[in-house]
């Protein structure tokens, strides 16, 4: 199952960010290698787009993105992690990269963060057990 939500906030052919503020649902589906100032631009949409619309679940499509480079991932711990802690997210679910190197520079992130508060953190391997979980109550 391909999952669609409603409103399109950005588009490219790198990346898309949908979301679904009715059920408080977001969603990033990356298409490919990003790096520098284009993954920078890419997840710190992500991050507006959840505290702008009060996002209090996230999937990650992760499955095509490519290895973040060492400068990349020190720029996601610094930057874009606290931002993600700090805003009104509580579910993240990730369908993981086909890139192995991506899948440990993602959880070298997860295991810096540190205590991560009420933001609960899940891989999946389906859209649909993702959704499943996503959609739970609090």
């Amino acid at each position: 199952m391909f999952l669609t939500l409603p409103s399109v906030f950005y588009e490219s052919e790198a990346f898309s960010v949908r979301y679904d503020q009715a059920r408080s649902l977001g969603m990033a589906v990356w298409k490919g290698k990003l790096t520098g100032a284009d993954l920078q631009e890419a997840l710190l949409i992500c991050a507006h787009v959840m505290d702008k619309y009060g996002l209090t679940r996230w999937l990650a499509d992760d499955r095509k993105l490519k290895a973040f480079s060492a400068e990349d991932t020190q720029w996601v711990s610094e930057h874009v992690v606290p931002s993600y802690l700090s805003g009104p997210l509580r579910r993240m679910a990730f369908l993981p990269s086909e890139d192995q190197s991506q899948v440990e520079a993602i959880e070298y992130l997860i295991q810096r963060a540190g205590d991560l508060d009420d933001l609960v953190l899940k891989n999946f391997q389906s859209e649909e057990e993702a959704l499943d979980w996503l959609m739970q109550d609090f």
